[in-house]
């Protein structure tokens, strides 16, 4: 979890900058983008033709709270689009005092958007740094390139407790932290530091919302710029970049991590383009969820990637077919290693089942089935809701098994709990486990 232990329940009031020869910049140099951190409804309300964003506080539902916001020292207007004057009118007498410039995160270079920062005189005058430094209540640096979790409120609220599940500290920093990566430090003086950073979002603050292949810990990358005060950065974010394109499985991501990018120049003209593609995976031409498994078909000339729902369903499928003409069997023959496979998994059914020996397997409800969509509409759709013809009759599952000291294994069942119509007696019937073939969708290969 996000720990805001950096920061005391009220900011510091004094933040000494350390401006070192490689940390204060020439002042003269352009700096690059800003912008006020919007909610996803906000997003949505200025996907037209862009608008002022004032970093000064509105009303609150909770008066108290005050969000980890710029003071109205500056007015920030990201993606800046500069205002067409029309012909036969005259241009407004008074100078327009503004810094216009253009950056890009440095994590995505490619991601170059145009903003402006109003007073741009102020602004421009400030002392630039790299660096800066905390010393209440203990020493810590922040700089340039790094990821950092941000206050949304001032007094800090309460941490959860040390018993918290993972989901209840996730939801917290949802709640009470935004992710940031800082850009440049400016300063008035030691009590006066602004911080440029480029926010990343959580997808559910995303003007789309979050999408079925956003992880429980994903965050999106954004050129959103913002200006905030030094002293509501709360501390350092652990976030993994994640590339897709790496098929060695040994990419250990950290507590967050993020693969996608938002682009706000996008969102006026189509915000279905906004969101960066994502490779897609498996016969559906879905995306990679991290929460959920996939597997890699390692046949020379495939190496298709799997979805774990996918491969249920077609053994569900296929399973379904041969019950309803009564001829529902092992498709993989027992092994005497299975009854140890099974052993371990901890799972048990009603009664025993004969086929396994000792011990039986539960096969728990199947993940929500993934619909498989046409070419040219490639993202994951949601479950289509149609109540399966085998539902409450048959039950795929694909069981996985860590062993010490050696690599996790995976196999298929079926749990049939109905008898078949071809059955002599349908009374006391008790549920069978079938073991099922675990084959590649695109060229049909073993998975077992």
């Amino acid at each position: 979890m996000a720990s805001a232990a950096a920061t005391a329940d009220s900011y510091p009031s004094n933040m000494p900058l350390t401006p070192r020869e490689s940390d204060n910049e020439e002042q003269g140099e352009q700096s690059h983008t800003n912008g006020r951190k919007r909610s996803a409804s906000e997003m949505e309300d200025e996907a037209g033709p862009s608008k002022q964003s004032r970093t000064s506080e509105g009303e609150r539902d909770v008066p108290e709270t005050i969000e980890a916001e710029v003071s109205s020292d500056f007015f920030i207007d990201c993606p800046y689009r500069p205002k067409r004057v029309k012909a036969g009118k005259h241009r407004a007498s008074a100078v327009d005092d503004v810094h216009i410039s253009q950056d890009a995160p440095s994590l995505a270079p490619q991601l170059k958007i145009n903003y402006a920062v109003r007073p741009g005189s102020k602004w421009a005058k400030l002392g630039k740094f790299k660096n800066a430094k905390f010393k209440d209540p203990f020493v810590v640096v922040y700089s340039a390139g790094q990821i950092v979790y941000v206050n949304r409120h001032n007094p800090i609220p309460p941490s959860p407790p040390a018993d918290a599940t993972e989901d209840e500290k996730l939801q917290y920093d949802k709640e009470n932290l935004w992710v940031g990566l800082i850009t440049e430090f400016r300063a008035e003086n030691q009590e006066k530091v602004y911080v440029r950073v480029f926010w990343l979002y959580w997808p559910e603050e995303l003007p789309m919302g979050r999408q079925p292949y956003h992880g429980k810990r994903e965050l999106v990358l954004s050129n959103h710029v913002d200006i905030i005060e030094a002293q509501t950065i709360a501390s350092h974010a652990e976030i993994s970049q994640w590339d897709e394109n790496d098929d060695s499985n040994k990419t250990v991501l950290q507590e967050r991590y993020w693969r996608q990018t938002l682009d706000l120049t996008k969102l006026s003209a189509d915000p279905n383009t906004a969101l960066s593609k994502l490779r897609t995976f498996c016969i559906c031409g879905g995306y990679d969820n991290p929460n959920v498994d996939m597997y890699q078909c390692h046949t020379v000339g495939c190496g298709m990637w799997n979805h774990e729902a996918c491969l249920t369903k077609a053994i569900e499928e296929r399973a379904w077919e041969k019950f309803k003409k009564g001829a529902l069997t092992n498709e993989v023959q027992e092994k005497d290693e299975s009854k140890g496979l099974v052993q371990k998994m901890g799972e048990t059914i009603a009664n025993v089942v004969h086929r396994f020996g000792a011990d039986g397997v539960h096969a728990t409800k199947a993940p929500l089935e993934t619909v498989a969509v046409s070419k040219g509409n490639k993202k994951l759709k949601a479950s289509s809701g149609g109540k399966k013809p085998w539902t409450g009759k048959l039950e795929g599952k694909i069981n996985k098994v860590q062993r010490e000291g050696e690599d996790d294994t995976h196999y298929a069942t079926v749990t049939q709990y109905v008898a078949t119509s071809s059955s002599k007696s349908s009374a006391g019937f008790e549920p069978k486990i079938w073991q099922m073939k675990m084959s590649c969708l695109n060229c049909g290969q073993a998975l077992n």
